[in-house]
């Protein structure tokens, strides 16, 4: 299936359908053809270039999201921050805008497969090794793309990757969503994080994001370490009646083995993964490159 608001790019609030575009709109050289998802910030449309033909995604923000100066600067950001890296495995952002209503938008390339997230759903238990390994690496170095110029995500989990087949078939990841990504140099940006607000997904949450400190590419090494985690075993590490009660096992429980919760994964496994997901940033691997070497080291020795 494409891209859809499947929860990767967006929500899922049905509210926002009286601001659909009709079929038929341009937007820029792009004609939209059809809905694909919409959430609490906005639509994702399918369109295609009037004169080339080329397909493309138009993610538009809604009218009060687009009178919202800290929500267009985060709009903006990600634009900014897919553009900065250029790297084959984050989705691409090549025009920015707004509608004559007064929305802004952007459009991307359009993405055909599922989401990691719906490929964990269906798996049985855990991806196998060997493909969770294909999918992982590439990440990594998209990352690692990232946070060589600066750039930490601070969202990383399983809904934020986009699986598309490439031309032998296989899954090739796409990172996506850099919508509250932090950016060197944008400390005094509309969009700065106060002292003690958290950003992220409390499943996936680096202690220090937890506290509401400043982060850097560290945590998003431990918010891979969560997410690998839950790739070889369907579980996440910590869960909790609340939000606030899996953040708190984030800052203080003890990391689980991967082995424990799934017997079949070799425990040589277990030790890159907790290294990652290190509750000091400062005792965590040096970079995702780093991490990820150690984990398929393990998985060949295994």
């Amino acid at each position: 299936m494409p891209l859809e608001a499947d929860a990767t790019l967006l929500g899922s609030d049905p509210a926002g359908s009286a601001e659909d575009l009709p079929e038929g709109t341009v937007i820029g050289d792009y004609r939209v053809e059809s809905l694909l998802g919409e959430g609490g910030f906005g639509s994702v449309y399918r369109a295609t270039h009037t004169v080339i033909g080329k397909r493309a995604a138009v993610k538009v923000l809604k009218r009060e999201m687009s009178k919202n100066s800290e929500m267009v600067s985060r709009f903006i950001a990600e634009a900014r921050a897919v553009n900065e890296i250029r790297h084959r495995n984050i989705i691409d952002i090549f025009a920015f805008g707004q509608l004559p209503d007064g929305r802004h938008y952007y459009l991307m390339e359009l993405l055909e497969g599922e989401s990691l997230e719906a490929r964990l759903r269906r798996s049985d238990g855990g991806l196998p090794v060997p493909e969770a390994i294909a999918i992982l690496r590439p990440l990594a170095r998209a990352l690692h793309a990232a946070h060589a110029r600066g750039i930490a995500h601070r969202d990383i989990k399983p809904e934020n990757v986009f699986l598309t087949p490439d031309e032998e078939g296989h899954a090739t990841p796409k990172l996506l969503d850099f919508g509250i990504a932090k950016l060197a140099g944008d400390g005094g940006s509309k969009h700065r994080t106060a002292p003690g607000v958290q950003m992220g997904t409390p499943m996936y949450m680096a202690p220090e994001q937890v506290h509401g400190r400043p982060v850097d590419h560290r945590a998003d090494i431990y918010s891979f370490g969560v997410m690998v985690f839950e790739l070889l075993t369907g579980q996440a590490p910590f869960d909790g009646e609340s939000a606030m009660a899996v953040m708190v096992k984030h800052v203080s429980a003890p990391i689980p083995s991967m082995s424990s919760v799934t017997p079949k994964l070799p425990p040589e496994l277990d030790g890159p993964v907790r290294q990652m997901m290190e509750k000091d940033p400062d005792r965590r691997p040096a970079s995702l490159l780093e991490a990820v070497d150690a984990l398929i080291v393990a998985a060949e020795s295994a």
